[in-house]
């Protein structure tokens, strides 16, 4: 008997494929602040599609308080604020006149909505952790709807169209929720041993019915600010049909 089930095997094999990079990597620990400075050109804010978890199911972490304990003690990692926290979909751009202006932010929510609207409400099950290459991150297994959000972003947005065309890696999307950073400091070891234990820790459920574009703030002052959302897309799957919905 064949199952109807998406299969996000992929998102698991990603995980364990960064973990052992990770683990087996002899370099020294980033410091993400300064990589994000010069990533950033500068501090300059992004604008994305994403899923605002912390701010949305702020208790989507508690089964994981293990591990987060794990992790409050060293000086190799910085835990993010859970307001921050959050799952990209779509990267659009930093907001700056060589990338993407303010004027346009408007624009490209009401090309990105009617398709978005015919796209259902669905789950992101939060577990499996994971390291990339200036975070540890949390595994997302979201049944592909994300790689539908960016596939319909991409086709209804010119800037982000252009971006994908030129993007050898668009469609290795892994969806994942950053949640520590590396401050440079310390010893890799420390972290591999302190995360091990919980590689496969599960999360809670978020249940999603809105797509959302947000300001993303991150300031070398201030650090990292709670996600600012500015635009929100019902996920309305046959009811879309019923007429013109913003």
């Amino acid at each position: 008997m064949t199952s109807n089930a998406p299969d996000t095997a992929v998102y698991a094999e990603q995980r364990a494929r960064d973990w052992e990079a990770f683990r087996t990597s002899t370099a020294p620990l980033p410091d993400f602040m300064a990589w994000y400075e010069e990533y950033s050109h500068g501090w300059k804010i992004p604008i994305e599609f994403l899923q605002p978890v912390g701010l949305d199911a702020p208790d989507f972490l508690e089964p994981l308080q293990p591990l987060l304990d794990a992790l409050s003690g060293l000086e190799e990692v910085e835990l993010m604020p859970v307001p921050f926290m959050h799952m990209t979909t779509v990267h659009v751009g930093f907001l700056m006149a060589t990338d993407v202006m303010w004027s346009q932010v408007e624009s490209i929510y009401v090309n990105a909505a009617p398709r978005l609207h015919r796209l259902d409400p669905f789950d992101l099950h939060v577990g499996g952790v994971s390291a990339g290459e200036h975070t540890l991150y949390l595994g997302v297994d979201d049944g592909l709807v994300s790689k539908e959000i960016r596939r319909h972003v991409r086709n209804a947005v010119p800037v982000v169209y252009e971006k994908a065309r030129h993007a050898s890696d668009w469609d290795d999307f892994v969806p994942r929720i950053d949640f520590a950073y590396f401050t440079g400091k310390g010893s890799r070891e420390r972290v591999v041993e302190a995360v091990t234990p919980f590689l496969d820790a599960r999360g809670g459920t978020v249940r999603v019915d809105k797509a959302k574009m947000a300001r993303v703030p991150i300031d070398p002052q201030t650090g990292f600010g709670d996600v600012d959302v500015i635009a929100e897309i019902g996920l309305l799957g046959e009811a879309a049909r019923s007429g013109y919905h913003n």
